[in-house]
């Protein structure tokens, strides 16, 4: 099922977003159109070494959706993951009204890519390095 682009909506979100981070409120983003959460989630990391922690129950959803892997690897356009420092997530929140917008996850120094699955359990716990280590190499036919 391929997901559906509210023009109008995107392109409201899309403008608070670019406001956010023309006035230094975002310190990373990463689109989620290829591979969805969980890529943007490990290319984000890899680019800083650091790790992170995520709750999918947090996600905001357009339709119900009640499996783990789809909330992980959904593609859509116009969907983003935002870094955003503790001292300015009431000022970026303020910015998105109107837009699906919510707190997943957190960045932790720990160095590793922890998410919590709908039903609160871990379903996946990895460490940065060795994550990004297995998607440099190359695949072993």
């Amino acid at each position: 099922k391929v997901p559906q682009v509210r023009a109008e909506a995107a392109r409201r979100a899309m403008e608070s977003l670019s406001s956010a981070i023309a006035e230094g409120q975002v310190v990373a983003c990463h689109d989620m159109s290829e591979g969805g959460l969980a890529v943007a989630l490990a290319e984000m990391a890899f680019s800083g070494g650091l790790g992170a922690e995520v709750d999918l129950k947090t996600v905001p959803l357009g339709e119900s959706v009640d499996r783990d892997d789809i909330l992980l690897f959904s593609e859509s356009n116009s969907r983003f993951l935002v870094e955003v420092p503790a001292s300015h997530s009431a000022e970026f929140e303020a910015g998105m009204v109107g837009a699906a917008c919510a707190r997943v996850g957190e960045v932790t120094a720990a160095g590793v890519m922890q998410v919590r699955g709908l039903d609160g359990s871990i379903v996946l716990s990895v460490d940065v390095h060795e994550l990004k280590a297995a998607w440099k190499r190359p695949l072993d036919w």
